[in-house]
């Protein structure tokens, strides 16, 4: 957490926050996908969130301003006032961030697309926090990466040195599932 206290949020706040930035989105014609704590639920993760957070190609001006994030984007809120960030990147990751969401898939119960696990995995690395490490590892484990694929996004994206530390992740993970079959 970054200093402010974080309370976690029912899913139908979630959902809800997700169907109103979907709109307002789908109004401005600014394509959208679901990252984050939410998109990880999706892939089977029980990780809390309090917030929904989108990958988006532009900024959406029916959303309050909201404070810069330092690598793109704004932390804001939703219309329902649920904390939303609203990631939009200009920089070194700002091809994969577009890459992520042009590939982005509809999935039935969401209003907004969902970013591909590969795509998600690529994201966890380029963050790079501790946070991100054990979402990375989750998505590894709950067997939800085409592995190959996410290492070819990877290469391309962020790097020889990367994939190189992804294929490291993958043999940690598999280490510790035979250890636990083991047991």
């Amino acid at each position: 957490m970054t200093g402010r206290s974080k309370r976690f949020l029912d899913p139908a706040q979630l959902h809800a926050a997700v169907a109103e930035v979907g709109a307002i989105a789908a109004r401005e014609g600014v394509r959208v996908a679901l990252i984050g704590g939410l998109a990880l639920q999706y892939f089977g993760s029980d990780r809390l969130t309090g917030d929904v957070d989108f990958a988006a190609e532009a900024m959406l001006e029916g959303l309050p301003r909201g404070t810069p994030l330092s690598f793109g984007g704004v932390q804001t809120t939703a219309p329902s006032g649920v904390p939303a960030a609203l990631i939009v990147r200009d920089d070194d990751y700002e091809e994969l961030y577009n890459e992520a969401i042009a590939g982005a898939v509809h999935v039935q119960e969401l209003p907004v697309p969902l970013v591909r696990p590969e795509y998600l995995a690529a994201m966890k690395m380029a963050a790079a926090r501790d946070r991100d490490t054990l979402d990375l590892e989750f998505l590894l484990r709950a067997g939800v990466v085409d592995v190959s694929r996410a290492r070819q996004i990877i290469y391309r994206h962020l790097g020889p040195y990367a994939a190189r530390e992804l294929d490291r992740i993958v043999d940690e993970v598999e280490w510790k599932r035979s250890r636990e079959r083991a047991e």
